[in-house]
């Protein structure tokens, strides 16, 4: 019963992705359903989710706190389904829970700064705050 109860972490992101992916994009959604179940179970199919949720943003032109939302719950779907197989303990969860949902702070704070810099300059913004979020997450799953 334990590792059922552990499986049903990954589908909660995922439900809340296709949902928002769904309302959004509409019947183009209905094709990554599919490829989305699997992708929880293999990383390689969830990755080629990923990639399909954005060409599909990009298609749509859907972007925004509400782009960055359906990637980062489709990321934290894919990411909490290779934990679950894994076996990864609960705080793990909870620092990849944390680290993803910092991308919306983050986006809102670059949006922000944006108009009073030149475009190159919030890329390298935009590029070093990722970095230090991604060094954030390796520190706090070793330590």
């Amino acid at each position: 019963m334990r590792r059922l109860q552990r499986r049903l972490y990954s589908l909660i992101p995922l439900v809340l992705s296709g949902y928002l992916l769904y309302t959004t994009a509409g019947e183009w959604a209905l094709l990554l359903f599919p490829l989305a179940l699997i992708g929880i179970h293999w990383h390689f199919f969830g990755m080629i989710f990923l990639i399909g949720t954005g060409i599909i943003l990009v298609y749509k032109n859907i972007g925004g706190v509400l782009g960055l939302s359906i990637v980062a719950l489709a990321l934290l779907a894919v990411e909490m389904g290779q934990m679950d197989r894994e076996r990864a303990p609960y705080e793990h969860y909870a620092v990849l829970a944390l680290a993803t949902f910092l991308s919306i702070p983050t986006y809102l704070l670059i949006y922000t700064i944006s108009p009073f810099l030149p475009k190159l300059e919030v890329t390298a913004i935009a590029a070093g705050l990722v970095l230090a979020l991604y060094l954030f997450t390796k520190t706090a799953g070793e330590g």
